[in-house]
């Protein structure tokens, strides 16, 4: 479904353009026909690209992807510019009445300019990965364990065509100046077969930190090859937590699939019989891919760490993906004094753009005493999901949830 919703909107936007084109410069039929044939075999270079690295061709697939997603990429940006147009051209008119005149060179031309603006904007703020920072306070804590554990987040990194070994080197360097105690990624680390080059994983095989390093398998993890995917990320140090928990530094860390690797699977269910079975004397911290929420989850974690949505990548994208994930982006409050944090990513899939929505780094500093980071409450359409069912909750989890 989703995927059928994107490809209709990609051919749409495809349309959108070529019509601004035509119109703008007048074109006649012969023209107009070759623009359309052009924009067809342009807008397909992705798809092709894709085709040619699962079988084998990564050059020529190289030379594909990295020109079909950024032509991509211009495209939409090159449709919201002219939508800005022609909104101000709208609001202008009764004012300026010769700015109907504007119109349509005058409009293109202006178009191209601030698409080309917005372009350069929307790469930079893709190259600059930000970090977000948060404290948060735990009740449970060991009394022989440390005061304090840093976790850094990473998440969507998308290893592949449009995220080089450069780029990979100077995240690792990054994390480590942050001297985070556990290293998480949450999903979508790799985006494709080619993403899994040796020199990939041991550029992350440099991040040690002292309590572990831990990652889930995202969607895209699934569609690169599993196998080769865990090996990878075994290459890479990390120990791959799939649908299983373990407990460091006095915290537990439990990591769910992406539903994307058994879609026939019941995941509420499968989820929440794992949650059952976690200790509720110990901080627990779920790292689940998507920012879905399983009725009473969050009652038996405490900070769940989530991805996937990108917070849209690309303005206006990011009302879209709150239609399927309503916490899209940040960090939100639950019960029991639990938090749900959903990353908007560290890399970029697809076009090497983000337009507000800058990548990410997150770090959290655990421990008792630690001042309360506050958040946004929990949109109101997953807070009646996470309403308790109390014939299911030990007593202690419904004198919690009835605080």
């Amino acid at each position: 479904m989703t995927a059928t919703v994107f490809l209709v909107m990609y051919m749409l936007v495809h349309a959108f353009v070529a019509d601004i084109l035509v119109t703008g410069m007048q074109l006649g039929a012969v023209a107009t026909a070759i623009l359309a044939v052009v924009m067809v075999l342009f807008g397909a270079t992705p798809f092709i690209g894709r085709r040619l690295e699962r079988h084998g061709h990564l050059r020529l697939a190289r030379v594909f992807a990295v020109f079909g997603y950024t032509w991509a990429g211009l495209v939409v940006l090159f449709a919201l510019s002219r939508l800005t147009v022609d909104l101000v051209t709208l609001l202008v008119e009764p004012v300026v009445p010769a700015a109907r005149a504007f119109a349509p060179f005058g409009a293109l031309l202006v178009t191209v300019v601030c698409g080309s603006a917005l372009a350069f904007y929307a790469f930079f703020e893709r190259s600059r990965v930000g970090v977000e920072r948060y404290t948060v306070p735990a009740a449970k804590w060991p009394e022989a364990g440390r005061e304090q554990v840093r976790v850094a987040q990473i998440s969507d990194v998308h290893i592949g065509f449009m995220n080089g070994k450069r780029r990979i080197r100077a995240l690792a360097e990054r994390l480590r100046r942050f001297a985070p105690d556990i290293v998480v990624s949450t999903g979508d680390l790799v985006d494709s077969p080619i993403g899994l080059d040796g020199a990939y994983a041991d550029a992350l095989a440099e991040i040690r930190p002292p309590l572990g390093k831990f990652a889930i398998i995202g969607n895209h993890e699934f569609y690169a090859g599993l196998s080769d995917t865990l090996a990878f990320l075994q290459r890479a140090g990390f120990v791959v937590l799939r649908n299983e928990a373990r407990t460091v530094g006095g915290i537990q860390v439990l990591g769910i699939d992406d539903p994307a690797t058994d879609m026939q699977a019941d995941w509420a269910q499968r989820e929440a019989r794992m949650l059952a079975k976690v200790s509720r004397d110990r901080f627990t911290i779920l790292l689940k891919h998507r920012p879905d929420l399983v009725k009473n989850a969050l009652l038996r974690a405490d900070l769940q760490l989530s991805g996937h949505t990108h917070k849209g990548q690309i303005f206006p994208f990011n009302f879209l993906t709150r239609l399927y994930y309503p916490a899209n982006a940040g960090l939100y409050r639950m019960a029991c004094a639990a938090y749900l944090y959903v990353s908007r990513g560290t890399g970029a899939w697809g076009p090497p753009f983000r337009l507000f929505s800058p990548p990410e780094i997150s770090i959290f500093d655990i421990g008792p005493g630690l001042p309360d980071p506050g958040g946004r409450p929990l949109p109101s359409v997953l807070e009646d999901e996470l309403l308790p069912q109390t014939q299911e909750l030990p007593a202690q989890v419904i004198a919690c949830s009835e605080d």
